[in-house]
């Protein structure tokens, strides 16, 4: 968990009243002197947009904003950049738009949105090199390795590192950033000897310039190695250089690394109750700064303590979270996105140099040309102009034959791409499924049953374990009964066995099925009065997975003393049913991407059960293939109620009938 340079930060000490009360009085002056510092830096800012005259100064203020927020508030550090980036835009601001693109991108590593960022520092690049901004382009380098070093990519974060570090050379620009992050690179590779060498030229750098954040940089970089080196001495020793530093430029980010650094080495020297203190408290400061390698690596030490301590069940929900967080920050479609992104650039400038030497052989040719038209002048003009007159009605004649098989080619290519689009679609739908939703119950089942071969844990512990274990295993099978379903309706098709039978049955069964997870999260599933038989016309067994999703869903998102209802209604010749719940509804950003097939949705329910956006899909699917018609009502607090019809079977209808789709 090195300390990229991004932007400078800084990190904070707990052995402050050793130096003596002057020296705590000297330094709460100087942290206020700083906040204030901090403040009144802010309010100038504020003033400057509140007064600017052009957007151009806008758009720079707003840029300033981001930057003043990256390492305080990742959230308002990305609203300053898109603010500065949609005002660019619209005034055609080119260096403006390369700086907000920058600042974004920054924001977005910050938040742990590795492809969005990405995506945003090769346009801020594009835009540079455009520009010739040499040393925005040097900056930009920096932070594409950063990201390339967030997804373990080291061999591409070591490329963009030297190519900053070659322009920092060429233009006599401080190598200071360079040389801590190719450091950071020799560490993942094992070489913490390395990573410490390059911070150590870095620090000289940074006391040189008297580079306060710089220091606090460096300091806590080889403090953090001597750890990896297992020297818990000297580790201790910089952290404690580096956190007062960071407590006196008040630089919330660098505090929080501190902490979190701080908890590992009183784990590794059998400190756990210490650990656990500084682990919480990094933890809890990095709520308002948001930077997620900081939570993976405070989530690893506090498995470890408590683990070491006893709490099984605290060690269980804490490597659930750092499972999950760790699936965010380097899933399959991040990795496949990133590769997009980093192949389009490739290719532009492929495509650049193509263009240069297209140039270069037309401008010869022309020469070629004209110095042939000089000696033939009245001959070559004469004979241009009957070559000219047959080709241009030979050409209107093979233009037409060509429009005509154009455009036929063009409808059955066109139909083909949406056939393969199709096609593709499903299978990284599937793909994702499995990376990311099968994946982690399989790590938490796993780590379940390794708490249980621990000899020192009571009855009722493994009890816990074994329940819990039950339920994940449970909540598996049905995800992947709904991954097999849809993809073989998706992909081959499905026969849909159309028969008479009492949907009330279907219903009372799967109430049945729900009560005992319902009850546990005192949560109450009743059907609504009504009939007590319905006859209805449909694939029994899809109908019955379309109500099975609709109300494991409902429960999933309720809290205890919500209830979910099941009605039905007959109109004409359709049945309606309803499952309606009293819970916290669905917001209205989420709204638009349900029952949409391609976008995908998904969140975690009250008791933290993972979904895949699948199941409603799959109800879709199967209720149109039931000639019927799926939607759904809701708004924030209030509750939702999802409906789907059915057609009624009439006396006049045949008990069975079978259709392929």
């Amino acid at each position: 968990m090195g300390k990229p340079t991004i932007y400078k930060s800084g990190f904070h000490t707990r052995n402050m009243v050793k130096k003596g009360f002057f020296f705590i009085l000297g330094l709460m002056l100087c942290f206020s002197l700083v906040c204030h510092a901090q403040t009144g830096r802010l309010k100038t800012l504020q003033e400057k947009l509140r007064t600017a005259k052009h957007d151009t100064d806008r758009v720079n203020t707003y840029y300033s904003l981001s930057r003043y927020y990256w390492n305080k508030n990742a959230d308002t550090a990305l609203f300053m950049a898109e603010k500065s980036l949609v005002l660019a835009q619209k005034n055609h601001f080119d260096k403006g738009i390369a700086l907000a693109y920058l600042t974004k991108g920054v924001s977005l590593v910050s938040k742990g949105r590795l492809p969005e960022a990405l995506e945003c520092l090769f346009q801020s690049l594009r835009m540079s090199e455009k520009l010739g901004l040499i040393g925005l382009s040097q900056n930009v380098f920096n932070n594409i390795g950063i990201v390339y070093a967030d997804m373990e990519d080291y061999n591409n974060a070591l490329f963009y590192y030297k190519k900053a570090y070659n322009i920092a050379l060429q233009h006599n620009y401080p190598t200071f950033n360079e040389l801590v992050n190719i450091g950071e690179v020799f560490k993942y590779k094992n070489h913490a000897d390395s990573t410490i060498a390059y911070n150590q030229k870095a620090l000289k750098i940074a006391q040189a310039a008297k580079d306060t954040f710089g220091i606090i940089v460096t300091y806590y970089n080889i403090g953090e190695n001597y750890i990896a080196l297992k020297n818990y001495q000297l580790a201790q020793n910089y952290l404690n250089k580096a956190l007062p530093l960071a407590v006196k430029m008040n630089d919330d980010e660098g505090i929080t690394y501190c902490h979190s650094a701080f908890a590992l080495v009183y784990y590794h020297t059998g400190k756990y109750k210490k650990s656990l203190e500084y682990a919480q408290m990094a933890l809890k400061e990095n709520k308002k700064i948001g930077i997620n390698e900081i939570s993976k690596q405070v989530y690893n030490v506090l498995y470890l303590i408590h683990l070491k301590l006893g709490n099984y069940k605290e060690a269980l929900q804490i490597r659930n979270l750092e499972v999950a967080l760790k699936d965010s920050l380097s899933g399959v479609e991040k990795t496949r996105a990133i590769t997009k992104i980093q192949s389009g650039y490739g290719l532009e400038k492929q495509q650049q140099q193509i263009n240069l030497l297209k140039k270069s052989a037309i401008i010869k040719q022309e020469e070629l040309k004209n110095t042939e038209l000089k000696r033939n002048l009245i001959t070559a003009v004469a004979l241009f102009l009957l070559v000219l007159a047959l080709l241009l009605v030979k050409n209107f004649v093979d233009k037409k034959k060509l429009i005509k098989q154009l455009e036929e080619q063009n409808r059955d290519i066109s139909n083909k791409n949406q056939h393969l689009e199709e096609l593709i679609l499903v299978r990284n739908r599937i793909f994702s499924i499995i990376a990311h939703d099968l994946r982690g119950p399989v790590h938490s089942i796993s780590g379940m049953m390794d708490m249980l071969k621990t000899e020192s844990m009571d009855e009722e512990e493994k009890e816990y374990f074994i329940e819990k274990a039950s339920q994940s295993l449970n909540v598996t099978a049905n995800l992947l009964d709904n991954l097999l379903y849809w993809a073989r309706s998706q992909m081959d098709g499905m026969q849909v066995n159309t028969i008479a039978f009492d949907i009330q049955q279907v219903i009372q069964q799967n109430i049945a099925l729900i009560e005992a997870r319902a009850t546990e999260k005192s949560i109450r599933v009743f059907k609504e009065e009504g009939k007590d038989s319905q006859m209805v016309l449909a694939d029994q067994a899809m109908i019955d997975i379309v109500i099975r999703n609709l109300v494991e869903n409902a429960v999933k998102f309720l809290k205890a003393g919500n209830s979910v209802s099941i009605a039905t209604e007959e109109k004409e010749d359709k049945l309606i049913v309803s499952i309606k719940d009293d819970g916290q509804g669905i917001s209205l950003e989420a709204q638009s991407k349900i029952f949409n097939k391609y976008t995908s949705y998904s969140s975690f329910g009250t008791a933290q059960e993972k979904g895949s956006g699948l199941g409603l899909l799959l109800c879709k699917e199967l209720v149109e293939k039931n000639h019927g018609n799926i939607w759904f009502e809701s708004k924030p607090d209030e509750g939702t109620t999802f409906f789907f019809t059915i057609p009624l079977k009439k006396t006049s209808d045949l008990a069975v009938m079978t259709t392929s789709y």
